[in-house]
């Protein structure tokens, strides 16, 4: 835990997370942020993405309104709408917003073969972990967890799914928010750092913790996740 939380304290700041504070005191609450995409991006999934549905995994892009997908409690719910963006690629930078930039998250970075294999989504995209969503950017840890180089593609295609009413989804054997509209009920508290200072004050309590534990369930959540990245670079 000390290695990982100095190594990701390192990090430059990839995300500012909109919504609770790191107790994750917010509850069910309503939120303030609408994560849909559209002609402005959006926190999405990049094409090719698969995602559980009653006839089994299929790729996000060939899903349509009315297609049933599993949702978190069980059972399955049917899709409202799929709305997309394009992210463009301009001069080897991603012509978007710096604060959601596209996230890789490899195959079991979120626990055992979760996910199951390798997936893209936005950096402020929240992954439902241990009970609270966590947007993918405050995950980043550079191994595990990285941010997606522009390299010379010119464009990457992203999807999400909106159901009738707001739930977790199933996507690649990990767990994901649906599309989220300002004004819903948020299925689980949403935790988050507000800036780069609130994130180095987290690994600074992850540090502290041999001695005494005061960590919140973001610091937590973050280390199991920086844990698991260590042993992505040692494999490596």
């Amino acid at each position: 835990m000390l290695g990982a939380a100095l190594a990701a304290s390192a990090l430059p700041h990839q995300a500012s997370a909109a919504g609770n504070n790191g107790k994750g005191n917010g509850g069910c609450g309503k939120g303030q942020q609408t994560n849909g995409c559209g002609d402005s991006g959006g926190n999405c999934f990049a094409r090719g993405t698969l995602v559980r549905t009653r006839e089994g995994y299929r790729p996000i892009e060939t899903l349509t309104a009315g297609a049933e997908v599993a949702v978190r409690l069980g059972g399955f719910a049917p899709i409202k709408a799929v709305v997309d963006h394009t992210l463009t690629c301009r001069a080897g930078q991603w012509d978007g917003s710096p604060d959601n930039l596209p996230v890789v998250i490899r195959r079991g970075a979120l626990g055992e073969n979760l996910p199951t294999a390798d997936l893209c989504v936005t950096a402020l995209h929240p992954i439902y972990v241990d009970g609270f969503l966590v947007n993918a950017g405050d995950l980043v840890n550079g191994t595990s967890i990285s941010l997606k180089a522009a390299d010379s593609r010119d464009s990457l295609d992203f999807f999400n799914i909106e159901l009738e009413h707001h739930d977790i989804l199933d996507v690649q054997g990990a767990f994901f928010e649906s599309l989220y509209k300002a004004g819903t009920e948020r299925c689980a508290p949403l935790l988050g750092f507000d800036g780069r200072r609130s994130k180095i004050r987290s690994h600074l309590r992850s540090v502290a913790s041999v001695v005494i534990d005061r960590r919140q369930p973001i610091d937590i959540i973050r280390d199991k996740v920086e844990e698991r990245g260590i042993g992505f670079a040692l494999a490596a």
